[in-house]
């Protein structure tokens, strides 16, 4: 009870945060609340159930795309695009899933990357259906109506940000809702001991597909809401750095917890801003931070929070 206290209490600060901050800080809330849904999917698949991936970037451009091109080709509209980048997301998902029945560890991390540069290769050459390195052109929302009455308009930055936060807010609840099921627990128990799993019965096919397929699912749920947010996608912005990222988030604030990967997302993001002139070096103090994190923090911070709460 004290938990959903809390969480509706920071529901409710988010939601409130553009009254009282100016575009420039509610478009970096927004880039954080794309980054918490990607780390924490992320954070099924390797955190909860141990396989490894390195593809969220590629969830994220699938999604992204999915909505591009379905509005163009289509017509259709973000609430037709949104289930839909999901269910191409969720599809390869599982197609990246089913190497993971078989490989573990710097295998299958190898996999997740070829598949991660295939999917970039896919959507930066292949110019006639994805626009290449100019991109696609995505439609705002516009207004949302009910029995032929609008009840708002989707066009604003702030209109944009509550409609990330409401997405964000229902991937997080789902994700709750994951890991506090059977399923959850099935996951966990796989990244523990797979072979023991199986020898109790577990059906560690399954646990594996789900959680790639859930991962993927809400990276392309993040990806439909980017696409329409910035207006427009192109390669750039789903590159294997942006799988780097979140798993560096994920790591940082603490793989196999839930509340980890949202600090990670929020530090790593927020980081940038504070950084001045040294910003361009981004990467680096990442990756200096990652290795620094995976030595003397490898739980991560809420986990290494938690072991000391415990002690």
């Amino acid at each position: 009870m004290r938990n959903l206290a809390l969480a509706l209490a920071a529901i409710v600060l988010l939601a409130l945060a553009p009254f009282g901050l100016g575009g420039y800080e509610v478009n970096v809330l927004m880039i954080i609340l794309f980054y918490v849904i990607l780390a924490v999917g992320l954070d099924l698949v390797s955190g909860y159930c141990g396989q490894f991936s390195f593809a969220q970037g590629a969830f994220y451009g699938i999604g992204a795309y999915t909505t591009a091109i379905m509005s163009r080709d289509l017509g259709t509209s973000f609430w037709v695009n949104l289930p839909a980048g999901i269910a191409v997301a969720g599809l390869f998902g599982l197609i990246l899933g089913v190497p993971a029945l078989r490989l573990k560890g710097h295998f299958l991390a190898i996999v997740t990357i070829a598949f991660q540069t295939i999917v970039y290769l896919t959507i930066s050459q292949w110019t006639s259906f994805t626009g290449g390195q100019t991109g696609l052109a995505v439609p705002p929302v516009g207004p949302v109506s009910l029995f032929g009455v609008t009840l708002f308009e989707i066009g604003s930055l702030r209109s944009y940000y509550w409609l990330t936060l409401g997405v964000a807010v229902v991937a997080l609840a789902i994700a709750w809702r994951f890991l506090k099921s059977r399923l959850g627990r099935e996951w966990i128990a796989i990244r523990d001991d797979e072979t023991l799993a199986a020898a109790v019965g577990l059906d560690t096919t399954r646990g594996k597909l789900t959680a790639f397929v859930a991962s993927a699912a809400l990276a392309g749920a993040a990806g439909v809401v980017t696409a329409h947010a910035l207006r427009g996608v192109t390669p750039d912005d789903f590159t294997i750095w942006i799988s780097a990222t979140v798993v560096a988030m994920m790591v940082v604030g603490g793989k196999g917890t839930f509340i980890g990967p949202i600090l990670g997302a929020v530090l790593l993001t927020a980081m940038p801003e504070f950084l001045g002139r040294f910003a361009e070096y981004k990467m680096f103090i990442f990756g200096v931070l990652l290795v620094v994190t995976v030595t003397l923090l490898p739980e991560g911070i809420v986990g290494r929070i938690r072991r000391l709460r415990e002690g």
